[in-house]
C-alpha cells in the first residue's frame, strides 16, 4: 500500500489480486484447450476409419455390378434371346413364345449348321431376325413334290413336323449356292420362308445363333412350359 501524499489517498496495485484472476481464468482455458484436442483426435479417427468412396461403393454394390457384368457377357456373345411373334414355327415353337439360343459359335466364325437345325438369322429381304429351320446347306438340292421334301434326292426325314405331306412350293427344286443356307418353317401352310422369298438363300455370315430352348407361357399356345428344341 502507497500514501499519495499529494491526494491523500491510497493507491492500492493489487498484485495478488490479477493473480487470483489468472489463476481462475486458466483452468478454464486448459478444459477448453484438451476438448478441442480430443475433437480433433475423434475428428481425425473417424476419418481414418471411414473407408474411402469407390471402397465404401464395391462394398455395397460390387456383387450387383457382378452379376450385371456377368449378364451383359453371357447374353452379348454366349446366348442369344429371341422372340417368335408368330406361328411360322407351330407346334414346335408356338407363336409369341421366347427362344433361348446359343450363339457363341456364330460370334467367333461362320460355321455351317447341321441338316434340321433350329437357327436365328437376319433376313434383308423381311429386315428383321427370323427363326426357321435349315433345311438345305451349299451344294444341297432340295426338291418338293408330293407335299414331301427330299433333299439331294432322297426323302427327307420331317419327323419333327406336326403334320406329313402337306408341303407345297411355287417352285419344285432349290440349289443352294456355296456360302449359303435354305430355311424353312414348321409350320408349312402358315410359314412365308425361303419357298417364297425373293432371295431363297441365306448367307452364312448371317447367321446368328443355334436354337436351344422354348419357353412358352401364353394363353391359347399349342403347348405350355418349357421345352428343349428337337430335330
Amino acid at each position: 500500500m502507497e500514501f499519495d501524499e499529494k491526494k491523500g489517498t491510497e493507491n492500492v496495485t493489487n498484485v495478488t489480486g490479477k493473480s487470483d484472476i489468472w489463476e481462475e481464468e486458466s483452468p478454464k482455458s486448459n478444459i477448453e484447450s484438451n476438448e478441442s484436442n480430443i475433437s480433433g483426435a475423434e475428428v481425425e479417427k473417424e476419418t481414418a476409419q471411414k473407408p474411402p468412396l469407390l471402397k465404401r461403393f464395391w462394398k455395397e454394390w460390387g456383387d450387383v455390378v457382378i452379376l450385371l457384368a456377368v449378364v451383359f457377357v453371357l447374353f452379348k456373345f454366349i446366348l442369344q434371346l429371341a422372340w417368335v411373334p408368330t406361328g411360322s414355327m407351330e407346334t414346335n415353337i408356338p407363336a409369341k413364345s421366347l427362344q433361348i439360343c446359343w450363339q457363341l459359335p456364330y460370334k467367333l466364325g461362320d460355321p455351317l449348321p447341321k441338316h434340321g437345325d433350329v437357327i436365328t438369322f437376319w433376313s434383308d429381304e423381311c429386315n428383321e431376325v427370323l427363326v426357321k429351320r435349315a433345311i438345305g446347306l451349299p451344294g444341297d438340292t432340295v426338291s418338293i413334290s408330293g407335299g414331301y421334301v427330299f433333299l439331294n434326292g432322297e426323302p427327307l426325314d420331317e419327323s419333327y413336323l406336326p403334320v406329313q405331306g402337306i408341303t407345297e412350293s411355287p417352285e419344285p427344286s432349290f440349289t443352294v449356292p456355296e456360302g449359303c443356307v435354305f430355311f424353312m418353317g414348321d409350320n408349312r401352310t402358315g410359314s412365308f420362308d425361303a419357298r417364297f422369298w425373293a432371295n431363297h438363300y441365306i448367307p452364312v455370315s448371317q447367321l446368328q445363333a443355334k436354337a436351344l430352348l422354348t419357353i412358352s407361357v401364353g394363353r391359347n399356345h399349342s403347348w405350355t412350359g418349357i421345352r428343349f428344341i428337337t430335330k
